[in-house]
């Protein structure tokens, strides 16, 4: 028998197949679509690669001449990939998962359909491998996409779970190659940080713990550092709107354990440049021109380490090294027998980073203590045994000192005045200014029934030590005896006193002293201690003291020129005023805000003026 082919002309057996196809069509059920994909659904679900599904042998003819229901048979093959890509890697970061899919799909998927097409065309399953070759570059595309999709969505807790995530940022980074995804991953995680992370809920540690993982996991996905630049600009402008976060890098910095640590000793770190000074070198040999989708501030971050990604957050350097000489001036101050290992260590390391020019200060700081130790082992030789140990600062290079009226009462006045005396005497060209809300004390209170040792401020060591004249005092009586009218910081005292259980509250501001432990049903309540201000000004105070100096000029122009906005005003110091040179209009935003509070300007709109 001779096959139709061989006998109709190609015009009579399109014609045949076109009017029985009509035929076919009109005679099924409407139910069919459905029990096909029912049907097929199942062969694939059952299907494994070394027991292949046993189809009818018409099977592939049948899908090729009803080629209406191609698309019932991918559409499967489409939803099959994407219950497999949730089903497996859903959650799952810490194992590479697209190897995993693209072998699935090209044994089992790929293999299922090649059977299923294999009787109704030449060479067998080879032959409709090859047919369907674009078909299966296509469902390869879909699980790239189904993935990348996927990974998009979860990025967030993907970048918080960095580095033990690595395995699906290198997923993502392929998916990203094959598809374009680039604007929805950017968009996506932009909505998740401000959703989650950039809201006054937020600890600012928190928020640079999960920036640098960010900068860390868009580098393997993007190593050209486009998808970053994108992604990290609502991140730094919101740090830069936030008061402690020069304060949290620093720390971070010199904090042992911490990451950024490593970071500012790697043997491979570069000078830190201020961002204002980045500026593009053409004549540079490697210089390549910046990507098509490259943001405006794409040089910000191109080739940055860590550390100069978060010191590019503000306009200079030199915000973070004031920080660095108060932070320092803070752990000097409370070290204990002049141990200065691990802080010279810190300040080597920072200097190959800031500069040694920068840090000048710092370097001035330690001599100091070293110095302190050789003066006070000379006080110690003539002075004979006394538990007082001091620290002499060079006024110029430390941070400004928060000022006290504070007189040290008992033992405590009598060890300074001849620790004062025989320092005049060994070096009678020079005078100490003592700081005496400074320092430590460490006291040992006996009492009827019981000792008590422990550590304390000198405010508190002076309260206690005034209990041992008469045992009941008010807070204004103290404050009066201390000369000390800071009348938050007394009562943090003698609540400290009072958590120890060595006075008692007994009516209103009246305190006691109590000889014997109080065992009684109302004995002693502990108190929250209230906040108080830090010994040394922090650098935003500073700064506003120093800002303190162009009143007189901002006062002049707001008369004379009417009210202005800050960025008026900002640009005629600079010109006018040469001292000027060197501030932002974020502390001059500052400092009139100080000015408002104080009475003296109000804001009208964005514009400043002078209260009448």
């Amino acid at each position: 028998m001779k096959p139709v082919e061989s006998i109709w002309k190609p015009h009579y057996l399109s014609s045949y197949r076109s009017f029985f196809l009509l035929q076919l069509y009109a005679v099924l059920p409407p139910r069919f679509s459905a029990a096909l994909t029912t049907y097929l659904r199942s062969l694939l679900l059952t299907s494994t690669p070394s027991a292949p599904p046993q189809f009818p042998l018409t099977m592939g003819t049948l899908l090729l001449i009803l080629d209406r229901y191609d698309p019932l048979l991918f559409g499967l093959i489409y939803e099959e990939i994407e219950k497999k890509v949730v089903q497996d890697c859903k959650g799952e970061y810490s194992e590479p998962k697209l190897a995993g899919l693209v072998e699935w799909l090209s044994i089992s998927v790929m293999g299922w359909v090649s059977q299923l097409y294999s009787k109704a065309v030449e060479g067998g399953v080879d032959g409709a491998k090859k047919m369907l070759k674009p078909t299966f570059s296509r469902f390869e595309y879909h699980v790239m996409k189904t993935l990348g999709g996927l990974r998009t969505k979860e990025l967030f807790d993907i970048i918080r779970d960095y580095p033990e995530s690595k395995p699906a940022l290198e997923d993502l980074k392929t998916a990203l190659v094959k598809t374009d995804q680039r604007t929805l991953l950017v968009n996506r995680l932009r909505a998740s940080l401000n959703q989650r992370l950039l809201h006054p809920g937020a600890d600012t540690r928190d928020i640079i713990t999960l920036y640098i993982a960010t900068i860390r996991s868009l580098r393997i996905v993007d190593p050209v550092g486009v998808l970053l630049s994108r992604v990290a600009d609502p991140i730094r402008q919101y740090l830069r709107s936030r008061e402690d976060t020069i304060r949290c890098i620093v720390s971070s910095m010199i904090e042992e354990g911490n990451e950024l640590v490593a970071e500012l000793a790697a043997t491979d770190a570069r000078p830190l440049h201020d961002a204002r000074d980045e500026a593009e070198s053409f004549n540079d040999p490697k210089w390549t021109p910046d990507p098509v989708d490259a943001p405006p501030d794409y040089r910000k971050s191109k080739g940055s380490d860590i550390i100069q990604m978060l010191v590019s957050i503000y306009d200079t350097k030199d915000v973070f090294v004031k920080e660095l000489q108060v932070l320092l001036a803070q752990r000097l101050l409370v070290i204990k027998d002049y141990a200065l290992d691990k802080e010279i260590k810190n300040v080597e390391i920072l200097k190959t980073r800031f500069g040694e020019q920068s840090l000048l200060g710092c370097e001035v700081m330690l001599k100091d203590l070293q110095e302190s130790k050789r003066i006070d082992n000379r006080v110690h030789e003539v002075l004979g045994e006394t538990p007082l140990h001091v620290t002499i600062v060079s006024r110029l290079f430390w941070p400004a000192f928060q000022s006290t009226t504070l007189k040290l009462s008992g033992q405590l006045a009598q060890v300074q005045d001849k620790y004062n005396k025989t320092f005049a005497s060994l070096k009678p060209d020079k005078k100490l200014k003592w700081l005496p809300q400074l320092g430590s004390v460490n006291l040992t209170i006996h009492l009827e029934d019981r000792t008590v040792t422990l550590d304390a401020t000198p405010l508190q060591a002076s309260i206690i030590e005034l209990f041992n004249s008469q045992d009941t005092w008010t807070e204004d009586d103290l404050a009066i005896e201390l000369t000390f009218m800071d009348s938050a910081a007394v009562r943090n005292a003698l609540y400290f006193w009072n958590n120890h259980g060595v006075i008692k509250n007994v009516q209103g501001d009246e305190w006691k002293l109590l000889e014997k432990q109080d065992t009684s049903a109302d004995a002693v309540v502990s108190h929250v201690v209230e906040m108080e201000a830090e010994p040394i000004q922090s650098v935003d105070s500073q700064q506003l003291e120093q800002m303190r100096v162009f009143w007189r000029f901002v006062e002049g122009m707001l008369k004379n020129l009417g009210a202005q906005p800050a960025s008026r005003i900002h640009s005629t110091l600079g010109t006018l005023v040469p001292d000027y040179q060197g501030r932002t209009i974020d502390q001059l935003e500052s400092f009139l805000e100080q000015l408002q509070g104080e009475g003296l300007v109000q804001k009208s709109g964005t514009n400043w003026k002078i209260v009448k």
